[in-house]
């Protein structure tokens, strides 16, 4: 079963390297502007923290390239070895939108490195002046930032070395997929409950964007177990049985609620039974309606150290 799944998986190593613009704030940099070091806390209670060499927005592309790679491999895949295991048939195409992001990338280190002296003269006349002398002398040659920004990949086919015989490590890792694509599942599901449902009457459709994103990411994997594919008809079947248009409201929003808030936010756990609310209903009030529920897992998630 183990090695089945490490067949249909390749694993993305993203080697994105960034260039903060940031270096070490020192003791002689506020003494420059009459700032007593003396009077600074000790080291082991306090740092200095750091000085920005050029501002944000310079930089700000290459921290949204990064995003966007990482975005894009944890849309149907999650993350493994230290990279991001991905169907081996959608390989080819991540690929390619990694290449696009690649292009993207060295299109905007040319543009800083064209421009670059402008950016930290900008930065400069932005601060004041009193702390121009101490950004100039951190500012970094331009073959240094040259060298510090970088965009590669590499994809990886998982399988154990014939040269050995024990494989148990690996087969737990693998083993452990399950239980890191519920985890990712739980926490963005979580997040969407709280910043989409908690105190809201009425969501729009935008609302319905994330948990099709979490649909797509689960029917992707849905080779690592059998649940998988039941938390998909289970989405299925809610988004099914919603308005076509218009706001989500009323019973709609309540069972969209219980999707998100109940389902997908607990996907992979143990299946707590929860006690009976106790109501009183007239003889001709429509039943409310009920979140769907799906079958507990054959066994539970493997345990996360990090996880809620």
């Amino acid at each position: 079963m183990t090695l089945t799944v490490l067949e249909q998986i390749v694993v993305f190593m993203l080697d994105i390297r960034l260039w903060t613009g940031r270096k070490r704030l020192q003791p002689e940099d506020l003494a420059a502007n009459g700032i007593d070091p003396d009077k600074l806390p000790p080291g082991t209670l306090a740092s200095l923290g750091s000085k920005k060499v050029i501002g944000p927005e310079a930089l700000a592309p290459f921290f949204a390239i990064k995003r966007e790679a990482e975005k894009i491999l944890l849309a149907t895949g999650v993350r493994f070895l230290g990279g991001y295991a991905v169907p081996a048939e959608q390989a080819p195409q991540l690929a390619a939108r990694l290449d696009t992001l690649r292009g993207q990338f060295d299109q905007a280190k040319a543009q800083l490195l064209q421009h670059y002296d402008q950016a930290i003269q900008a930065w400069i006349a932005d601060n004041p002046p009193t702390w121009a002398p101490v950004i100039r002398a951190a500012v970094e040659p331009m073959a240094q930032v040259d060298k510090s920004l970088s965009f590669a990949y590499t994809p990886v086919a998982v399988a154990p070395p014939g040269t050995l015989s024990d494989t148990a490590e690996l087969e737990s890792q693998a083993e452990g997929l399950y239980g890191q694509l519920c985890h990712e599942v739980r926490v963005a599901a979580r997040a969407l409950f709280e910043q989409s449902f908690v105190g809201r009457t009425s969501i729009t459709r935008k609302a319905l964007r994330p948990i099709r994103a979490l649909r797509t990411k689960l029917e992707s994997l849905a080779f690592l177990d059998p649940q998988i594919g039941a938390a998909v008809r289970v989405i299925d079947e809610t988004l099914d049985r919603l308005p076509a248009t218009g706001p989500l409201e009323g019973a709609d929003l309540n069972m969209l609620a219980g999707l998100v808030g109940r389902q997908l936010a607990r996907l992979g756990e143990p299946v707590v039974e929860e006690p009976a609310e106790v109501e009183t209903l007239t003889e001709d009030a429509p039943p409310r309606p009920l979140p769907p529920v799906y079958p507990a897992p054959a066994q539970a998630a493997l345990p996360l150290a990090w996880d809620f």
